[in-house]
């Protein structure tokens, strides 16, 4: 199974980027989603937002910086492991094994690659800083978001419905955040008045943590936490993506899932939240119009690097059988691929919703609306088991130093 690497490369050699990429490239079985800074301190904003896995830093002759950053790193982000990346022709064999490299291990820098940068050196280090994580090591949750490119698909109350089913298999371990910025509906759904939204996270940026997250969120009867959306479209413009991603990397470290809702907008507060999602259920509907969108949507998520095993599609019937309704068969013929999940109509689920009161609460498990999201909600259950398994995890340091 592909395991999916958040890479930071620090550096201002503008051929970094493309020598990483290639080296990766050569090793099987990770695909690395990059990001890049320039400077540390841009790159210390960065990692705390996007709580990346790895961080490749290029090494200069002053590593005071380096290991001021890592020392810092290693305090925010204890998970994330930090690599230096030199050139042999500027250090001697000496420096390199006395002066520096036990004093940067000493800083928390885990291990060194020479460049340029290749697959052989790459692949050990890899198979030494990420082991494959037992289930009874696993701490950080995992992360689900609802999709679709078109508004009253019913994503929102698929999110909030599957959030509840979730949250009633482990209560107190669900958080569901509404990141529909311009319209988020799933606190009216729920029947809760938050006091605090979404907004109110990203204030608080530089202070929050596990306890504070947790206070923002609102708790509901079946068990479910929710950080609601942003009381209007004024407010929503203090979230951005960069924040969004801070909030969500905080919650799963908070919760044992993360279910996001989304804004029908592929911007750049959608895409990283998809960059973070393990599981993205995007959300069709058996109307030609509805249709249309959705195929021209799969394609470009792919391209933004959602690969197809990190997608589920989602067929949700809102609305009564009319002549001349797509059948999923021809969907299926049309897109290419299957259909993962397929909801029914049912007539009280609108009520529910304006009744504040989740449909999937009183639904029987065992048949119709009930047995889709059942199913949905183990495949939930049985992907975060999966990538518990093969989650990259830091490992022992390759190598101690020694006084």
């Amino acid at each position: 199974m592909e395991t999916t690497l958040q890479i930071l490369l620090v550096g201002a050699d503008p051929a970094l980027p493309s020598e990483l990429q290639a080296a990766l490239s050569a090793v099987p079985n990770f695909r690395a989603v990059l990001h890049t800074a320039t400077n540390f301190h841009e790159a210390i904003e960065i990692a705390l937002n996007r709580n990346p896995h790895l961080i490749c830093v290029q090494m200069e002759r002053d590593v005071r910086d380096l290991r001021a950053f890592a020392r810092e790193v290693n305090q925010a982000l204890p998970r994330t492991m930090v690599a230096a990346l030199y050139r042999p022709d500027q250090w001697s064999t000496n420096e390199l094994e006395s002066s520096v490299i036990i004093d940067l291990l000493r800083s928390q820098v885990q291990d060194f690659l020479r460049r340029p940068l290749a697959s052989t050196e790459l692949r050990p280090l890899l198979d030494r800083l990420f082991r494959p994580r037992t289930a009874s090591t696993s701490s950080i949750g995992k992360v689900v978001s609802f999709v679709s490119n078109k508004g009253g698909v019913g994503k929102s109350t698929l999110a909030v419905n599957a959030a509840c089913a979730l949250a009633k298999r482990h209560p107190g371990r669900v958080l569901l955040i509404d990141a529909s910025l311009q319209l988020g509906v799933c606190a009216i759904m729920l029947g809760l008045a938050p006091q605090a939204t979404l907004v109110d996270a990203v204030r608080e940026r530089e202070r929050i943590d596990e306890s504070l997250l947790r206070r923002l969120a609102v708790s509901h009867e079946c068990g479910l936490d929710l950080l609601a959306a942003p009381p209007d479209a004024v407010a929503a413009a203090d979230v951005d993506d960069a924040s969004l991603s801070r909030v969500i990397s905080l919650a799963r470290r908070s919760y044992s899932y993360v279910v996001v809702d989304t804004f029908p907008v592929l911007d750049s507060a959608v895409i990283a939240i998809l960059d973070l999602s393990d599981t993205t259920y995007i959300v069709l509907q058996g109307i030609a119009g509805s249709f249309a969108g959705a195929l021209k949507l799969l394609p470009v998520l792919e391209a933004i690097n959602l690969p197809r095993e990190r997608q589920r599609l989602v067929l949700n019937r809102n609305y009564p059988r009319f002549a001349g309704h797509l059948d999923q068969r021809d969907m299926e013929e049309r897109l290419g691929r299957a259909i993962d999940f397929s909801f029914p109509y049912r007539n009280g689920i609108l009520a529910a919703a304006n009744a504040g009161r989740p449909f999937i609460l009183g639904a029987t498990r065992w048949f119709g609306y009930g047995h889709a999201m059942a199913a949905m909600v183990s495949d939930m259950e049985d992907t975060a088991a999966m990538l518990a398994e093969s989650e990259p995890t830091p490992a022992p340091l390759a190598r101690k130093a020694t006084a």
